[in-house]
C-alpha cells in the first residue's frame, strides 16, 4: 500500500488539530510508519471475504491505534481521521464482492460505526 494514499486523504481532511493548526504530514508520518503495517494486515484479511468480523477488525485497529493521536487531535476529529485511512484501506484491498462495505462507508452511517468502535473500546472516554 502507498502510503502517500493515506497520507493525502488524511491531509485532505483538514482537520483542526488542538493547537488549532491543520493537521499535516509531519505530524501523520510517524504514526503512519508505526500503524500502517498492522491496519494492511487487518485490509487484506478482507480480499478473503468482507465479513462484519473482519470489517470489526479493522475498525477496531483503526481506532485504536488512532488512539495515540489523543493529544493532538480532538473526538471529531480523530473520528474523521479513522474513517479517511479505512476508507482508504478497503478503497485498495476489499474485493469487488465488497461493494456494500464501500457504500457503507460512503454513508453517514459509517460515522456511527466509528463512534461504537471508540466506545466499545473505549467505554469511559
Amino acid at each position: 500500500m502507498n502510503q502517500f494514499t493515506i497520507l493525502s486523504a488524511i491531509v485532505a481532511l483538514g482537520a483542526a488539530t488542538r493547537s488549532g493548526t491543520t493537521l499535516d504530514a509531519p505530524t501523520v508520518q510517524p504514526w503512519l510508519d508505526q500503524h500502517l503495517p498492522n491496519l494492511v494486515s487487518k485490509a487484506q484479511a478482507l480480499r478473503d471475504g468482507a465479513t462484519w468480523t473482519e470489517v470489526g477488525a479493522l475498525l477496531e485497529a483503526a481506532v485504536q491505534a488512532a488512539q495515540e493521536l489523543k493529544p493532538v487531535l480532538a473526538g471529531t476529529a480523530r473520528a474523521a481521521f479513522v474513517l479517511a485511512v479505512v476508507q482508504s484501506l478497503v478503497r485498495e484491498f476489499a474485493p469487488p464482492s465488497a461493494q456494500w462495505l464501500r457504500l457503507l462507508l460512503d454513508s453517514p452511517f459509517a460515522a456511527f460505526l466509528i463512534e461504537m468502535a471508540f466506545k466499545r473500546l473505549f467505554p469511559g472516554g
